[in-house]
């Protein structure tokens, strides 16, 4: 059965490479905002070396993770890229 059929929305096969790249892709913005936050803070509070690094880490590892989710590609449904106008 598809999953049209089950009742589900139908979703594109994405191969388990590309779902765990996905997922480090999303981990990585995830962490790099997390980290950059706790890097601010360190900073705000005062001049602090420590809180220099980990916002330059944070940034390096946010870089990483914007450019390795836009490597994913666009999704696709096999239409196109562009719908027709239904009204033409």
């Amino acid at each position: 059965m598809s999953a049209l059929e089950e009742g589900g929305a139908a979703r594109r096969r994405v191969p388990r490479r590309g779902r765990e790249i996905e997922e480090r892709a999303r981990r990585a913005l995830g962490g790099g905002g997390l980290l950059l936050v706790a890097g601010l803070a360190l900073v705000g509070v005062g001049p602090s070396d420590a809180g220099m690094a980990l916002t330059l880490l944070a940034l390096l590892v946010l870089i990483y993770g914007i450019h390795s989710f836009g490597r994913l590609g666009t999704e696709r449904d096999g239409r196109g890229e562009r719908e027709p106008d239904p009204s033409r």
